[in-house]
């Protein structure tokens, strides 16, 4: 994620603070995102993956895949990544983008 802040707080704590809020509001799945990587000859794939974690102190996100499934391997070849959370209740839509890495199981 960018290193910037907003109003004095970094995207990642707007970003938990903000999943809070939708899963009070969201039905389903608050936690859903579009996770966009490309594959071989530079195309865009999106899938909707779920986030698992928001660790404010590394600034980091994580989220669960199959390292042999596409978009493992996609990560895998090109460690860099998009994703979009959108909560329409709310009204409120985060976008980052940036390099993956694997985390420790």
């Amino acid at each position: 994620m960018v290193n910037s802040k907003i109003d004095g707080e970094s995207p990642v704590h707007i970003l938990k603070k903000w999943l809070e809020d939708a899963e009070k509001t969201e039905i389903n799945d608050p936690n859903a995102m579009t996770l966009s990587t490309v594959d071989e000859n530079g195309m865009p794939d999106s899938r909707v993956v779920l986030l698992k974690d928001i660790d404010t102190v590394k600034e980091t996100i994580a989220f669960f895949t199959n390292y042999d499934s596409a978009k493992g391997l996609q990560l895998q070849a090109k460690p860099f990544a998009a994703i979009t959370i959108h909560w329409k209740s709310l009204r409120r839509q985060i976008r980052a983008r940036g390099g993956v890495a694997k985390v420790s199981p």
